[in-house]
């Protein structure tokens, strides 16, 4: 196992460097010219662009930008300059993450669980309704659907906030900064994701079906409870809750965009693999509906979503900078198109490549989850 991930972990790397260089190639052919935003002569115009390392040949401008990538380094904005780009990016990517992957973990659970019950209770109005509004919700343009969420739930019936990060109000004088107390959630969320997971998988260990789901039931409970406590005596919960209200509406909106397809693939994938000679030996043994639901099918089910998934990744997090925008959820989404229109190239470059890092981390993850799932890849993986 280890030398299939150090052979992921290379070819990683090349796919990197090959990305990076089309990405500085891609820009770079754009008409773009930060100093064309000077009032100034053009003294002054040539000055910014010497200062800026815009007056040198572009292989220069290449090689010197890779070679600072590749130092961790992702340069300085133009338009805030001299800030470094890691350190503009490092303050609003904690608002990024934990829409971006709160959305795409609910997404994945979510359409999994529907695909499951509308393959195996195939007819009637509960398949034609969700199949109809998964379908619909995951063909949607993603702004229109903002507005239709924030028309219905923030300006008609008005139970959710629809602008901004946070209520100023409640923030005022607050004991903590915002990107501070994100962090914080975004820590807890995987730490309390995390543990789940662990309990779920001792709870396989339990032969009796239901006694396994009330297991899982239980730790739940128990997670949420053990979050709640220490979030309560943090004297923080009031600005947890804050940010929790105006998380709501772009998080169901890119559940809404995203979980769709993940249903429609779990469903075809359990209808083609529900009457497969093993599925038909676990009935003539008896085995309770739920168990060869779970234990049988939907595990074989489950690869090509788990393929679709690392293929979704990137769109999922572009439609999470969209949405941000839509929103004014102030994170990485705003300084991406405040970036565009003040034509900062490094910022620009910069969020690409994390973007470019996080879809080639998570293929190299899912390769690893998908020879532990399939065993027939895991050997053909190993050679």
């Amino acid at each position: 196992m280890l030398r299939f991930i150090i052979r992921r972990m290379v070819r990683a790397f090349v796919t990197l460097i090959l990305f990076q260089s089309l990405l500085f190639a891609l820009i770079h052919a754009l008409p773009y010219d930060f100093t064309a935003f000077t009032l100034q002569g053009p003294s002054w115009r040539a000055f910014m662009q010497r200062q800026l390392g815009l007056d040198l040949p572009l292989w220069t401008q290449y090689l010197r930008w890779l070679s600072r990538f590749l130092r961790f380094d992702l340069g300085v904005s133009f338009q805030n300059w001299p800030a470094p780009v890691s350190a503009i990016l490092f303050n609003r990517i904690s608002r990024t993450l934990l829409l971006f992957l709160s959305a795409a973990i609910l997404a994945y659970l979510l359409g999994i669980w529907l695909g499951k019950v509308i393959a195996w209770r195939r007819g009637g109005w509960l398949e034609f309704g969700v199949t109809l509004g998964g379908v619909a919700a995951y063909t949607s343009f993603a702004p229109w659907l903002g507005f239709v969420m924030i028309n219905i739930f923030g300006w008609y019936l008005r139970w959710l906030p629809y602008q901004r990060l946070v209520n100023p109000n409640v923030w005022f004088n607050a004991p903590v900064m915002i990107d501070t107390l994100l962090t914080q959630m975004f820590i807890t969320s995987v730490i309390g994701f995390v543990t789940f997971l662990l309990v779920r998988h001792i709870s396989q260990r339990i032969k009796n079906y239901r006694g396994r789901w009330i297991t899982q039931a239980f730790g739940l409970v128990i997670i949420g409870m053990g979050i709640g406590i220490w979030w309560s005596r943090s004297g923080l919960s009031y600005l947890a809750i804050d940010i929790l209200a105006h998380l709501t509406l772009p998080l169901a909106t890119v559940v809404l965009l995203s979980f769709g397809e993940t249903m429609m693939i779990m469903r075809t994938a359990m209808l083609e693999t529900k009457h497969d000679d093993y599925v038909l030996t676990a009935r003539a043994k008896g085995l309770p509906d739920a168990v060869i639901r779970d234990r049988h099918v939907a595990r074989n089910a489950i690869l090509p979503v788990i393929t679709r998934l690392a293929l979704n990744l990137p769109f999922i997090l572009v439609g999470s900078l969209v949405i941000e925008r839509v929103f004014m959820w102030q994170a990485t989404g705003e300084v991406i198109f405040s970036a565009i229109e003040y034509q900062d190239i490094p910022v620009l470059l910069g969020i690409l490549s994390i973007v470019g890092i996080l879809a080639l981390a998570a293929h190299i993850l899912l390769d690893v989850l998908y020879t532990y799932l399939d065993p027939r890849v895991r050997y053909l993986g190993m050679d």
